[in-house]
């Protein structure tokens, strides 16, 4: 019985260590740490050339708005390229785009359709900056974001990589929790920057050394593996939440489960292709940052199953047996939710639930799709 009350502590310890604990101990290292360094505002005839690179299916609902966005940012027009790679859409994207053909936007047909990272690398040959702009198609920008993310990259010199920050729009009064989890991601990613970085871009909106954005695995999570390669050059990467995109919030937990399994069976593979940052006598800060923010997330549905389990067999004390209660209500609501969503209808009080539910259910999936090297999902579908 000692060993299942350990294995119950165990696993709810390090599930709250991972919500709570792990930013409020980042948030007391950070109370001694120095003001982060002034940015540096560079003049117009400073700012280097920038390189947009966004890939594309089927995006003729947001397409137009998406490049709309970039030729109104406040940024030299001769100074930045918007290169839209059409993963063989078969919507009317492809002719939206070439219709801004006149202006620095250029059109790349990736034939047949290989998915994000292979668009990527398709692009490679065709850029022409400095430094690189990855984005999303349905990602509309802020028109200071460019500057800004330029701005703060080169006012430090360790940095490689700046991160900008994904706004979600509430579409009308149906939530999916998904708004309540990026505002809580936004918070630890404050606090990793200002300890020491950030092991995760947005992949919505990052900037990059053109050194550092070379080719990736065509089933990478390339936001994730960019990321760690700037890391293990030994460069670090910033968070600000100044520059930011617009994004519409999804309706459905549901709508973002098999995104989820997709990215986060994407970054096990990754990681694996850089664990030596794992390796906490060479880099004690960034394995501490990646264990605690990541490697806890994804084996998420194992912590949750050990503690339910546990629960089962300690049922009998009144503690646990109000635990297996709240355990069950919260599962409860979370499928009511999800089933629910699924068929258009919110139910109160279910949002959150229906979200940590889908959530748990991705981190399971994409554990053993890894585990198994099932083929990845590199293609991915607007939800829209």
């Amino acid at each position: 019985m000692i060993v299942v009350k350990i294995l119950f502590w165990g696993s709810w310890l390090a599930l709250f260590y991972h919500l709570l604990g792990y930013g409020a101990l980042l948030w007391l290292i950070n109370l001694s740490k120095k003001r982060e360094k002034t940015i540096k505002y560079l003049s117009d005839n400073q700012l280097p050339f920038v390189t947009v690179i966004c890939a594309a299916y089927n995006e003729e609902q947001v397409i137009k708005a998406k490049i709309d966005s970039f030729l109104a940012m406040d940024y030299p027009q001769d100074k930045m390229q918007l290169i839209v790679i059409s993963d063989d859409s078969s919507d009317q994207t492809n002719q939206i785009v070439s219709s801004f053909a006149n202006l620095n936007v250029k059109l790349l047909v990736q034939k047949p359709r290989a998915g994000k990272q292979s668009a990527q690398n398709l692009a490679l040959e065709h850029i022409q900056g400095d430094l690189v702009l990855s984005t999303d198609a349905n990602s509309i920008f802020a028109p200071d974001a460019l500057r800004i993310l330029v701005n703060r990259l080169y006012s430090d010199p360790k940095l490689g990589m700046v991160s900008g920050e994904l706004k979600l729009l509430k579409k009308g009064s149906k939530q999916s929790g998904e708004g309540l989890y990026w505002r809580y991601e936004a918070w630890l990613k404050q606090l990793d920057s200002k300890f020491r970085s950030i092991i995760c871009a947005n992949g919505s909106l990052f900037l990059i050394k053109r050194e550092f954005f070379g080719k990736v695995d065509p089933d990478s999570a390339d936001d994730f593996e960019r990321t760690l390669i700037v890391l293990e050059h030994g460069y670090n990467v910033a968070y600000e939440p100044q520059a930011c995109v617009y994004e519409e919030e999804s309706e459905k937990a549901s709508d973002e489960l098999r995104r989820k399994v997709r990215i986060i069976s994407g970054e096990w593979a990754a990681l694996s292709r850089h664990r030596r940052l794992l390796n906490p006598f060479r880099y004690p800060a960034i394995s501490f940052l990646l264990i605690s923010h990541k490697l806890i997330r994804w084996l998420f549905f194992a912590f949750v199953i050990c503690g339910f389990i546990s629960t089962i067999f300690l049922i009998a004390q009144p503690f646990y047996l109000f635990a297996f209660i709240a355990q069950m209500l919260v599962y409860t609501l979370g499928l009511l939710g999800l089933a629910a969503q699924n068929k258009g209808i919110h139910i109160p009080f279910t949002a959150i639930p229906a979200y940590l539910m889908a959530m748990i259910i991705a981190s399971l999936l994409a554990f053993f799709r890894f585990l198994f090297h099932a083929q990845q999902m590199a293609f991915w579908e607007p939800i829209r």
